[in-house]
């Protein structure tokens, strides 16, 4: 399992609006990259950054065509998600479709982003990353660099999912800059996002599942056992398939047969179950907020939407009366 000890650093977000697409390109951090605008006018272009010591986000809006080449920063692998009706030619090729741009190629990247394009690009350090990897017992070398113009998920929707959970984190930032403070913000960045990123760009789960029934079910008793033990400090998924002495594929086809959901939900059912039978044997003047801290719930509007999805109330109604 690995080191859990309290980081000391802290997340930084950041953003500006651009009317020339020099002073533009010289605000990406860490880029060997050159912008050509493609149309006149006076362009603006917004762009939002967050970023930690093996993570960076980025946000942008550009509202002209513009020429891009170059390479990425060094030391870390980088992925691109186009907002929906943005249109993009990379190496070439129109992408007209769900897809995650590999920026990755020892030879650098050009692509044309045309006028009112918006999207995301997301970027790792190669050591997390490789780490998580080798943990989940996921492969990288058929993702990152593979000089394919994009990769596609076996199914489009995880892609999107991925897409407006980085969305989300940008603007549960915006509403509240506090969320910066927070565990959960690290957790985000330092965890759930290169972990989603893995999943999301895994191979087919028929083809890569080969593990049989009998593994997969020794590997599901020990996980279960595992998140009952340790369900308190929300153990990452990663740590839940090492316990569990499986990968990640074969974990999550094991919860999926013995209990029809993810392990990440089991997870998350887990915690939800246990905050409420300490919230209905609690004193009512509790404060549910140090509840769900308690498990590990850091962002409260996520925490009572899927409470009251579970259980068809708001937590505060599960204190006695």
């Amino acid at each position: 399992m690995t080191d859990k000890a309290p980081r000391t650093w802290q997340p930084t977000i950041s953003s500006g609006i651009f009317h020339d697409i020099d002073d533009f390109a010289g605000a990406i951090t860490g880029w060997d990259t050159e912008f050509r605008q493609l149309e006149a006018g006076r362009p603006e272009i917004q762009m939002e950054v967050i970023a930690s010591q093996s993570t960076v986000i980025q946000r942008f809006r550009i509202s002209h065509s513009v020429h891009q080449q170059g390479a990425t920063p060094s030391g870390m692998s980088t992925f691109g998600l186009l907002d929906d009706r943005s249109r993009l030619s990379w190496s070439g090729n129109d992408i007209q479709h769900e897809a995650m741009l590999d920026f990755n190629d020892p030879s650098g990247f050009e692509c044309v982003s045309r006028a009112r394009f918006s999207g995301c690009a997301v970027s790792f350090s190669d050591e997390m990353l490789r780490s998580l990897a080798e943990q989940l017992k996921l492969s990288t070398t058929h993702i990152v660099g593979n000089n394919r113009p994009s990769l596609h998920s076996t199914q489009t929707q995880l892609l999107d999912h991925y897409k407006k959970y980085l969305h989300n984190v940008f603007n549960y930032l915006s509403d509240d800059s506090e969320l910066l403070d927070s565990p959960w913000i690290r957790e985000t960045l330092d965890s759930e996002l290169p972990f989603r990123l893995l999943t999301t760009l895994a191979e087919s789960e028929q083809e890569l599942c080969g593990q049989d029934l009998t593994a997969r079910q020794k590997g599901l008793r020990k996980a279960t056992a595992f998140i009952e033990a340790n369900g308190y400090d929300n153990p990452r998924i990663p740590d839940v398939s090492t316990a569990a002495g499986i990968g990640w594929r074969s974990l999550d086809r094991a919860f999926k047969e013995g209990f029809g959901i993810s392990p990440k939900r089991y997870l998350l059912n887990f915690r939800l179950i246990r905050v409420r039978r300490q919230l209905k044997d609690a004193p009512p003047s509790t404060k549910v907020v140090h509840v769900a801290n308690d498990w590990g719930f850091w962002h409260m509007g996520d925490f009572a939407r899927e409470y009251r999805k579970m259980f068809g109330e708001s937590p505060s109604q599960s204190l006695p009366r």
